[in-house]
Parts: structure tokens; sequence; C-alpha cells
């Protein structure tokens, strides 16, 4: 760990400060509970909060934890004992695969809330100023140092590896990058076609070249089957910018596809049976990006 007389210098934190958040102790601890309580109702917001407090006895023991954070940081000392503290609680949350989004989070609500009280406290005053500039220095401190355990565990592996597994690494992930950037190249030139085939729809509809109701219908699934690909981009450019895998959007765009076909699949009695197939082909995908949207763990 970075010696914490340095980063405590990094953030400006002075003596001034540590005043500052000792005036704020006496202040801050009547609100302790209304913390924990509010804090909890926040982080359970989090699709997989329950993998992560999955038990009563595991979650009154991190309400306790959460506790002894809190008077902790009112306490005014902030020597190496702290810090060490700090970085360990980092160490737990990535032992226990904890994602940093979640960490991030917390301290946005965390900040907010002592925000709140101490414009409830202070009001719009000069001493006001000091106190929250005071607290965001030292929770930026404390996101800091816990996620410090994050980019050392990425470190620590990376360095244990041989240097076969180090190119073979760089390798892998360029490649990866390259497919990545590939796919939306592919799904730029899907979009062309699907374009294509409104526009033919279109001009199928315009001409009587089909019956107007089997023309409407066709129209109105390509265009469904447009806002699919759309929305599967989006979320692919998202994937590029560091977010994670969108299966729920390839799924959207397998059903818009047989919504596509079921429209127009409807207009003959004759084909019944190929219509029911398509419903259970359209429940099934209902059910698996249902499942992926609300997904529990």
């Amino acid at each position: 760990m970075e010696n914490f007389e340095q980063i405590k210098r990094d953030f400006e934190f002075r003596d001034d400060d540590v005043r500052n958040i000792l005036r704020l102790k006496p202040v801050m601890e009547k609100y302790k509970e209304e913390f924990i309580e509010r804090f909890y109702k926040f982080i359970f917001r989090f699709p997989e909060a329950g993998r992560y407090l999955k038990s009563e006895e595991i979650v009154k023991r991190h309400q306790d934890k959460l506790r002894e954070w809190y008077d902790d940081l009112f306490s005014g000392r902030y020597d190496y004992s702290y810090f060490a503290k700090l970085y360990r609680i980092g160490e737990k949350h990535v032992e226990i695969g904890l994602p940093t989004h979640y960490v991030n989070a917390s301290f946005n609500f965390i900040r907010r809330f002592f925000i709140e009280k101490i414009n409830q406290e202070f009001g719009l005053s000069e001493e006001r100023n000091q106190l929250v500039a005071s607290i965001g220095k030292l929770l930026d401190i404390n996101l800091d140092v816990l996620t410090a355990a994050y980019r050392e565990e990425e470190l620590s592996r990376y360095q244990i590896m041989s240097k076969f597994e180090k190119t073979l690494f760089v390798t892998a992930k360029k490649f990866s990058e390259m497919l990545d950037f590939a796919l939306v190249g592919a799904l730029i030139l899907v979009s062309f076609f699907v374009l294509g085939l409104f526009v033919y729809d279109i001009y199928q509809l315009v001409f009587g070249i089909v019956p107007i109701d089997k023309g409407i219908l066709m129209t109105l699934g390509t265009l469904l089957v447009l806002w699919a690909v759309s929305e599967l981009m989006q979320e692919e450019i998202k994937h590029l910018k560091g977010g994670g895998f969108a299966i729920g959007a390839f799924i959207g765009v397998a059903l818009a596809a047989v919504i596509r076909k079921i429209l127009i699949v409807s207009l003959s009695a004759e084909k019944a049976l190929e219509l029911l197939s398509y419903g259970a082909i359209v429940l099934a995908l209902g059910i698996v990006y249902w499942l992926l949207m609300n997904k529990k763990v």
C-alpha cells in the first residue's frame, strides 16, 4: 500500500480538514442508524446484492462493520492503522468478487447522504462549504484506498504470468477487440439490409404488389426488426466502451424477427400449425428474456 501520508498530501487533506471532521462528529453521530437503514435500502436495489448478503447472520455482521467504519470516519485519527483497515476492507471486497461498480455507487450514496445532513444542520454558510469539502476529501481517500486492492489484484495476476502467458493474454485481448469492432461493422451492414427490406416493403405496399393488409403487417414487422437491430448496435457500442455484453439485445432481435414472421403467417388460415410453432418460439424467447432482465442471484 502507498504511504498513507502521501495519500493525504495528494488529496490535500490537512489538519484543518481533520478539525472539520471532528466538528461533524457529534452532529453525524445522531444520524448513524438512519444511515445504516437507508444504506441497506440503497444497496439492495443492486441486482446481485443477495449474492453477497445472503443470510441474516452475514447482514448483521456487515452492519456491525459498517457502523465501525462510520465511527472511524469521524474519529479524527487517520494514521497507518486506519488506512490498513480500509485496505483490508478492499481486499475482502476483491475476495468475494464484489464489482467495483457497487463500491463506487455506494460511495455516491454516502456522499449525498452526508451532504443532505450537513445542509440540514448548517444551512447555506461558509462553514457548511468547508465541512462538505473536508468530508468530500475523506470519502475520496476512502474510495481510493478501497479500490487500490482491485488494482493490485489485477496487477499481481498479470505479474505472475510467464512470458508466453503474457503474450497470449495480450494477443487474445487485441483479437477480442478486433472481433468487437467486426461485430459493429456487421451490424451496420445488417442495418442497411434491413433498411432496404423496409423500403422494399413500402414499395410493394404502395404499388399493390401485395394485399394491403399483408403489406402493412410486413412493413410493421420489418420496422420492428430495424428497431431491434438499432438497439443491439447501441448495446454493442456500450460494450466497446467497457460495458457488459448484452445478450438480452440479441434475444430482442430474435423476438422481433419471429414476431415479423407471425404477423405475415397470421394472414393465412392454412398455416395454423406453423403459426403455433412460431408462437412457441416467441414464448420460449420471451421467458429467456424475462429471466435475463429479472435475474436474482
